[in-house]
C-alpha cells in the first residue's frame, strides 16, 4: 500500500514529526493513517483513539477542508470541540498531508473585533438616524425665532429701543448660527448613516456652478473678494452624476473658501484630468475608460491657509472637538459631508495649503455612466 510504502522510509516519518504543528496522513476517504506526537496533545485524545477515528469525526467537515486547502494551496480554519485550527493541506500519490495548528485565541480576536466592529456601525448608523430626526425637530422652532425676530427688526412688532434693537438683533444672529450648523449636523449625520438618496442624471455642469455661484454673491460682494470661474477647458459639459450632490461638494467648499478669506480672490476650474494622474490618486481605471471620463474640479483661495496638522484632520470633526476653534468645527462638519459624498461618487478629493498663502481644494469623480455605476 502507498501509506505503507511512505513510512517506510524513515527519512520522511523524521522531517514529518519534527515539525513543530500537527501532521496527518489521511487517505482520500478520510481515514487517519499516521499522527505525530503533536496532534493527541493539541486535540486532547489519546494517540491510540486518533487512530479510531476519521477526519470529519475530530475536524467539522475536515475531508472537505483538507482538498479545499490543497487545491487552492491556502489555510482553511477548521473547528474540533472548542478549537478553533489552521488547516493546511499537500496532496501527496493517494492521501494528503494534513498540518493543523491552534487558532482559537487568534480566531476569537479576530471575530470579536468583527463582531465590535458590526455593532458600532450599527450604532453609529442608528445615532445619525436619531440626529436626522432630532435635528428636523429643532429646525421648526429655530425657524419661528429667526421669523419673529426678522419680524421686530424690520418693525412690524412696534418701536424698540436702542437696547432692545441691539438684543434682538443677536438674537436673530445667533439663530442663524444655530440654523446653519444644524443644517450641517444634519447633512454629515446623512452621509454617514447611508440616508442620502442619490440621483444620476445628465445634467450641466457649467450651469450647475454659476447657478451655485449666484447664490454666494452677496458674500463675496460683501468681503470684497474676486471670484473668477474657469471652464474654457472642460468639453464634456453634459456630465452623467447626481446634480444636488455635485451642488452639495461646491457650496461647502466655496462656503469654506470664503469664510477664510478676507482679502484677494477665490478661483473655480474645472477640466478633465488626464488619466495617469487620476491613477495617481488611487483611483480604480478600467481598461475602456475614456481620456473625457472624469471632471476635476478646483477651489483655490487666498485665505489664511491651514495648518499642517489641520489639514491632516481636516475631514474629521471628531477630532475637532478638543479644540477651541468653533470655526474649525464648522469647516471639518462642512467638509466631512463633502468627503462622504464624493466617495459615495466614486470620487477623491484632497487639500493643499499653506498657512497665510491660501488654500486649494481638489475633487476628482467620474462623469460617464459606465464609470459611474
Amino acid at each position: 500500500m502507498v501509506f505503507k510504502s511512505f513510512l517506510s522510509k524513515a527519512k520522511d516519518i523524521d522531517i514529518l514529526a519534527s515539525i513543530p504543528d500537527g501532521v496527518m496522513l489521511v487517505d482520500s476517504n478520510g481515514k487517519i493513517e499516521w499522527i505525530n506526537e503533536i496532534v493527541p496533545i493539541l486535540l486532547s485524545i489519546p494517540k491510540n483513539d486518533v487512530f479510531k477515528r476519521e477526519l470529519n469525526d475530530i475536524i467539522e467537515s475536515g475531508l472537505d477542508l483538507a482538498k479545499q486547502a490543497a487545491l487552492s494551496n491556502k489555510s482553511v480554519v477548521g473547528r474540533s470541540k472548542n478549537l478553533f485550527l489552521e488547516i493546511t493541506a499537500k496532496i501527496a500519490e493517494d492521501y494528503f498531508v494534513i498540518s493543523i495548528r491552534d487558532v482559537t485565541q487568534n480566531y476569537k480576536t479576530v471575530t470579536n473585533i468583527m463582531i465590535e466592529q458590526e455593532s458600532s456601525r450599527k450604532t453609529n448608523k442608528d445615532k445619525n438616524a436619531f440626529l436626522v430626526k432630532l435635528s428636523n425637530e429643532l429646525k421648526s422652532p429655530i425657524h419661528s425665532i429667526i421669523g419673529f425676530s426678522q419680524a421686530m427688526i424690520d418693525g412690524l412688532g412696534g418701536e424698540m429701543s436702542d437696547k432692545q434693537d441691539k438684543y434682538i438683533k443677536i438674537i436673530n444672529k445667533n439663530s442663524n448660527e444655530i440654523l446653519y450648523l444644524m443644517d450641517k449636523i444634519l447633512e454629515l449625520s446623512k452621509t454617514e448613516a447611508n440616508l442620502f438618496e442619490y440621483e444620476f442624471q445628465i445634467f450641466d455642469v457649467t450651469n450647475s456652478i454659476q447657478a451655485v455661484l449666484k447664490n454666494y454673491e452677496h458674500m463675496i460682494k460683501a468681503k470684497g473678494l474676486n471670484l473668477s470661474f474657469h471652464s474654457e477647458d472642460i468639453v464634456k459639459r453634459a456630465i452623467f452624476s447626481d446634480e444636488n450632490a455635485f451642488k452639495i461638494i461646491l457650496q461647502n467648499i466655496l462656503e469654506t473658501s470664503i469664510n477664510s478669506t478676507d482679502i484677494g480672490s477665490i478661483n473655480i476650474k474645472i477640466h478633465h484630468p488626464d488619466l495617469e494622474f487620476v491613477s495617481q490618486q488611487e483611483i480604480e481605471i478600467t481598461e475602456d475608460t475614456t481620456d473625457k471620463a472624469y471632471l476635476m474640479l478646483k477651489i483655490s483661495d487666498t485665505g489664511a491657509g491651514i495648518s499642517d496638522g489641520d489639514v491632516n484632520v481636516i475631514f474629521e470633526p471628531y477630532a475637532q472637538l478638543d479644540r477651541a476653534n468653533k470655526k474649525n468645527i464648522v469647516r471639518s462638519i462642512a467638509l466631512a459631508s463633502v468627503k462622504n459624498v464624493v466617495k459615495d461618487l466614486k470620487g477623491t478629493i484632497w487639500v493643499e495649503s499653506e498657512p497665510m498663502q491660501g488654500t486649494t481644494y481638489n475633487v476628482i469623480i467620474p462623469i460617464e455612466k459606465g464609470v459611474v455605476e
